[in-house]
């Protein structure tokens, strides 16, 4: 008899070790909500005030931002991402894609919380970029966040199928239960998120169209996306704002907790 208890109580362990490898010790009041945007904003496109007033309209718990600039002379060395942060997020972090003429280029995550879980670019206080994006954990009142920032590829499909090969692999690993990853995905086609399925569903399908990007150029129009982990997250509602404030319309949405 006794040895049976212990069996019983050898196999609860194991189910709770289980749980907690994938994460599913950090669960958060169900209720609990949070807002997030993604947008391409062309490197300020010199309409910076305007992309500030449509930020603090939206008023987004996190923002993902593709294409920001620090530095260069196309913004007369400026900082898309301090300007844009200042006096909405306490928190904004760098993602380094590239030197570009006099600065550098690449993406910014901004919040209201706090950020965790960053590997940073050896030598600078940016993010490190990993095959077109890079991940951080947002720390918000009553929930982790595991956010991955990306803007993949517009050049070769392949290169493109590459990163997403290697983002599937990092979400699988993952082992965070509420995961968003959302950006500029310059998908030429939505088969192309294939590889993402078995744990991630997109707001930006052919069922649901979000035309973001403006131009004509491309296969689709709905290039942004964000995908989230549909066991733990609710989509109540997916906005896109619709102006001239850069090439691509934002994406915006609104997330609660099962």
């Amino acid at each position: 008899m006794k040895g049976k208890r212990w069996a019983i109580l050898l196999m609860v362990c194991a189910l709770l070790l289980s749980l907690l490898g994938v994460g599913y010790s950090k669960k958060a009041d169900t209720g609990t909500s949070f807002t997030l945007m993604t947008w391409n904003i062309l490197h300020g496109n010199g309409m910076i005030d305007k992309q500030k007033e449509q930020l603090k309209n939206y008023d987004a718990d996190i923002v993902l931002l593709q294409e920001v600039d620090i530095g260069t002379r196309r913004i007369n060395g400026g900082n898309n991402m301090t300007d844009l942060a200042d006096g909405l997020y306490p928190t904004a972090l760098f993602g380094y894609e590239c030197d570009y003429d006099t600065g550098i280029l690449g993406t910014s995550i901004l919040t209201k919380g706090t950020l965790n879980d960053v590997v940073y670019k050896e030598g600078t206080e940016y993010a490190e970029i990993y095959h077109g994006y890079f991940h951080t954990t947002v720390e918000l009142d009553g929930i982790d966040v595991s956010v991955y920032t990306v803007h993949l590829n517009y050049e070769r499909s392949d290169w493109r199928a590459q990163q997403l090969y290697d983002l599937a692999l990092d979400v699988d690993a993952d082992k965070s239960r509420y995961i968003i990853v959302a950006g500029d995905f310059n998908l030429h086609d939505f088969d192309e998120l294939n590889v993402l399925n078995a744990r991630l569903t997109a707001v930006n399908t052919d069922e649901t169209y979000y035309p973001t990007y403006h131009g004509l150029d491309w296969n689709t129009q709905a290039i942004d996306n964000i995908l989230y982990t549909a066991e733990t997250l609710t989509v109540d509602q997916v906005l896109m704002p619709v102006n001239g404030y850069s090439d691509h319309n934002a994406l915006y949405a609104k997330f609660t907790v099962k």
